[in-house]
């Protein structure tokens, strides 16, 4: 008996043993069940394979295709049509009625002897809007800039409406008209357009012979590479299925937005790195004017800041034709007129992003053989992911009308992006890390320089899947101004990005992001890495430092709610530095939806900001803080409804603190288990 005792007491206890095992696997099925279930997450981390399109292959050795694969940088390509994708129908828009789209009862012309426009009246149609023999009269509102010398975004103005005849030649300081026609016996309106013009002024008749090689830029705002696969199966399947377009798969956005991205690819500089005055930075416009180059800029959607912010505004017009006085003149008398209701995607008979491609094809065709430089942006279809389906036959259609026009021909042509979506339900699939950082990019050069330089299309070719950002594009177009005037180019370095070049020729494999002045924050080459041990403390310090600064400025009242969690989208670490985190999330009040990248010191549990790259994602950001700092701004989760009793207002305060110190007290739990 003495013998079997020691025996025993010589044995390890497995009381101990199994105690640790329960205690492991406990940890592991909390931190699992944390993320998946208390926070909400709808990003499945352990499936990343099944986001990758598996329909492409490469060769034996590569099943799956990547963007970009070597040994620095591997972005996957992925799969556009994931099945809670596939089940949303878009709804189909049509602007005006279908007699005033096909058969207009006044038309632009333009003589192509004397390039002077007018207007005709298409009178064998006017029995079709008229009932009877009555007349009609039409009359045109001259659209101009309001006050010289004042910013060049300042408000439109409209004259009085002037009555106009069969084949009115339009003045050549007419640079837009509102038309309007009405019955003469009734005084009815019976029908609305409008038409802008590019009078040819003192073109340089010189270089006709020479044929000037041009640059068109052809944006959509918002559109990712997957998203066009996805939403425009025409647009995609036209620019596959013709040889002309080059695809650049690792086009990948520097900055959160498209303003600092347009910045980048339109003057080589940051904004994190310079800021002031739009009118101080070296615009390629610039370049273009000093080669006697006529340029261009058009926009749709005026209050959406394409290439100005709020505080930031060209001084005066930045180019040689600018439709921006154009289309605010005609948001507010085409979509206001109660006789022509309008869905929000149009102007007239016309959706609005057409008056801006419209507006690139006439100065394309106005100046072929002269060069230049336009950049043409339409921003109608950015906010839901599904609405660019609406444009996709339209583009389609367009795209095609380029090439018959002769417009591929007198210009290097880029089709591209600045960014995915930001906001919606993109951004909260698998992919979404990837939607938001890989726009889309298609370029096309004239044939005939692919004849008598191939090296410029066999570098395309060899860069299509290689790393590239807006800096390299700016190179790119210095570089085809150049060669487009038969000027050797010039490769000085990008002030805000030495390594950036332009992609007619080869770029080197095993480009890093920062190679190519991309920052790690929007680096699709970086894998996100989520960590089960810091997720709830770092939730927990992120939401209280939030809270703090509200508090500090008096703002947790009746102005902007305690900010707690209610969804979890994704935290992202930093591989380089791990104390650097990329956060997205929803709040409990309101669906809020914030990206925030920080500093977590995970010893002291305090969180530092990069104020830099803190934003609001979700549409329903009020904005009800005023003159106060931006970043409380974006973390204001504003009241909607002021409470009016006393009693009533401190219950909303204190049902807002209840929610913070519930969040607390479950994410505390983990504590228990460290």
């Amino acid at each position: 008996m003495r013998n079997i005792r020691a025996t025993t007491r010589n044995k390890s206890n497995p009381t101990s043993s199994v105690t640790v095992i329960i205690l492991l696997f406990v940890i592991i099925y909390y931190c699992g069940f944390r993320i998946h279930s208390l926070f909400k997450t709808n990003m499945d981390y352990s499936d990343g394979l099944s986001m990758l399109d598996q329909n492409e292959t490469d060769d034996l050795k590569k099943p799956l295709k990547f963007v970009v694969r070597d040994a620095v940088c591997k972005i996957p390509r992925i799969y556009a049509f994931a099945p809670e994708i596939d089940e949303i129908h878009t709804p189909l828009v049509s602007c005006a009625t279908e007699l005033q789209r096909t058969k207009p009862l006044v038309s632009k012309m333009l003589d192509h002897v004397t390039d002077h426009y007018y207007l005709h009246i298409n009178k064998q149609w006017k029995s079709l809007y008229l009932q009877g023999r009555a007349g009609i009269d039409c009359c045109f509102r001259d659209i101009h800039r309001e006050g010289d010398g004042e910013s060049a975004d300042a408000k439109s103005k409209v004259s009085p409406c002037y009555i106009f005849r069969q084949d009115f030649v339009v003045p050549l300081d007419v640079n837009g008209v509102i038309v309007n026609c009405r019955s003469r016996d009734s005084n009815k309106l019976i029908f609305v357009d409008a038409f802008f013009f590019i009078h040819k002024r003192n073109p340089n008749t010189k270089y006709e012979k020479s044929k000037r090689i041009g640059v068109l830029m052809l944006g959509l705002d918002s559109m990712s590479q997957i998203n066009l696969r996805r939403r425009m199966p025409r647009t995609h399947n036209y620019l596959e299925n013709h040889n002309e377009w080059h695809e650049m798969l690792g086009y990948n956005k520097l900055d959160y937005d498209t303003f600092p991205n347009l910045m980048a690819l339109l003057t080589g500089r940051s904004l994190r790195q310079h800021q002031g005055a739009l009118h101080t930075y070296p615009f390629l416009w610039d370049q273009a004017k000093a080669m006697f180059m006529p340029t261009a800029f058009a926009a749709d959607r005026t209050n959406v800041h394409v290439l100005t912010a709020e505080t930031t505004e060209f001084t005066n017009p930045p180019t040689n034709y600018y439709l921006r006085p154009f289309m605010l003149a005609i948001e507010n008398w085409l979509r206001m007129n109660d006789s022509f209701p309008a869905p929000k995607y149009c102007l007239g008979p016309r959706f609005a992003a057409n008056y801006v491609l419209d507006y690139a094809l006439e100065f394309a065709q106005s100046f072929a053989g002269h060069g230049g430089l336009g950049l043409f942006w339409v921003n109608s279809f950015r906010d839901y992911y599904m609405e660019p389906t609406m444009f996709d036959d339209a583009f389609f259609k367009y795209l095609a009308l380029l090439k018959s026009k002769g417009v591929l021909k007198n210009y290097v042509v880029m089709l591209l992006s600045t960014n995915g979506m930001l906001r919606g339900r993109l951004n909260k699939l698998r992919s979404g890390f990837y939607e938001e950082r890989l726009p889309f990019l298609y370029i096309s050069l004239p044939n005939a320089w692919k004849r008598k330089h191939p090296e410029l299309a066999n570098a395309l070719q060899a860069n299509r899947n290689r790393l590239i950002s807006p800096f390299d594009l700016h190179q790119t177009i210095k570089h085809s101004l150049a060669l487009g005037t038969s000027v050797q180019p010039q490769f000085d370095d990008v002030a805000d990005c030495a390594k950036c070049q332009s992609i007619l020729k080869p770029i080197a494999t095993n480009r890093s992001c920062s190679d190519a002045g991309i920052d790690w924050m929007w680096c699709s080459c970086e894998p996100f890495v989520t960590e089960c041990y810091n997720t709830n403390f770092l939730m927990n310090s992120l939401l209280s430092h939030m809270n703090g600064l509200l508090s500090m400025a008096g703002l947790l009242n009746d102005t902007c709610h305690y900010i707690s969690l209610r969804t979890l989208y994704g935290i992202y670490n930093s591989q380089r530095d791990n104390n650097y985190y990329y956060v997205k999330f929803s709040t409990s009040v309101a669906n809020a939806e914030f990206e925030v990248a920080l500093w977590y010191n995970s010893d002291k549990l305090t969180v530092s900001l990069d104020r830099n790259k803190v934003n609001r994602l979700d549409s329903n950001a009020v904005g009800c803080v005023r003159q106060k700092d931006e970043l409380l701004m974006k973390f204001c989760v504003c009241v909607q409804k002021k409470v009016s009793s006393g009693t009533e207002k401190e219950a909303a305060v204190e049902g807002s603190k209840r929610e913070v110190e519930q969040f607390n007290d479950v994410t505390n739990i983990s504590a228990i288990l460290t």
